[in-house]
């Protein structure tokens, strides 16, 4: 078992909390966080004086979740809201775009910690249904999980929901020829990396620059993009979810993405891993030595 003191090792601290560690697997939520936690405490009262009281109790166990997985989905919507809100007022400026990057961070976060509480919180109303005999309905409100909920007309409904939220997506679908970048976190020399990007926007003219945000050869690689105004596709590394696998679980989305070449600058591990990948599906790879001086 991971300690705090192992975590911060790992992740390092953050300003917020613990919003950039890891989320415990699904089986660690419903058996540890919850399953464990219903028996000790309503295995110790059941046949006793207090027998009446699991009913009432246990219904308030699974309430407690329940809550605030509504809490955490109201704030993941409202945090939709700001981003399609930050989008519109992009003017192509840093501090637009950090808030556009907070809120991204912010909204990823978020959804994945109710998408948690959620799990806990059906978990939660199955082991108070065992317990009970009864059918767990929730004080306000709709169950956050409605697996043995859902009617035709409830499956009818999110068929065509699902269905327009593709439609609005290929709509504002990025179209043209997808370049991945990715290069050394120390590079530091923007003219080698400009000018390779400019041969490739000449031979490509509808390019899409891909690459994760990383430091360096990457930073650079979008610094040029906005000025070139090439659209970027960013595949940034979801570290809540992967742990240390994250920067690679990027590398095998790009490769999803359907680019058609990668422009590796420099040496490095992650960098390295998206060329091979890329390069076992027969796609073009160039790999730019980094200068001399920065090599040394």
């Amino acid at each position: 078992m991971i300690t705090p003191y192992d975590q911060i090792e790992l992740y390092g601290l953050t300003e917020n909390g613990t919003d950039d560690l890891p989320i415990p697997m699904d089986d660690e939520l419903q058996g540890r966080a919850v399953g464990d936690a219903f028996e000790a405490l309503f295995g110790t009262i059941q046949g006793t004086g207090l027998a009446s009281e699991v009913e009432p109790l246990a219904h308030a166990f699974a309430t407690l979740f329940q809550r605030r997985a509504v809490s955490l989905d109201q704030a993941a919507d409202r945090l939709k809201m700001k981003i399609r809100a930050l989008i519109d007022a992009q003017d192509g400026s840093e501090i637009a775009e950090n808030q556009l990057d907070e809120a991204q961070r912010l909204f990823t976060a978020t959804w994945e910690k109710a998408l948690a509480l959620k799990l806990m919180a059906e978990t939660a109303a199955e082991a108070y249904e065992r317990e009970t005999g009864e059918h767990y309905v929730p004080v306000t409100g709709d169950r956050t999980t409605k697996r043995a909920m859902e009617t035709g007309a409830v499956f009818e409904a999110k068929k065509m929901l699902d269905a327009a939220d593709r439609a609005e997506a290929e709509r504002n679908k990025v179209t043209g020829t997808f370049i991945a970048v990715a290069g050394a976190s120390d590079w530091i020399d923007s003219a080698p990396i400009w000018r390779r990007l400019d041969a490739a926007l000449e031979k490509c003219p509808d390019m899409v620059l891909c690459h994760k945000g990383s430091r360096g050869a990457e930073r650079i690689a979008a610094s040029w993009a906005k000025s070139r105004k090439v659209p970027q596709v960013l595949f940034r590394p979801n570290w809540s979810a992967f742990s240390k696998a994250a920067p690679f679980r990027a590398n095998d989305e790009m490769i999803k993405a359907r680019i058609r070449g990668v422009i590796l600058f420099g040496a490095g591990g992650i960098g390295l891993n998206l060329a091979d990948k890329a390069a076992e599906k027969g796609l073009h790879v160039a790999r730019i030595p980094a200068p001399e001086k920065e090599r040394e």
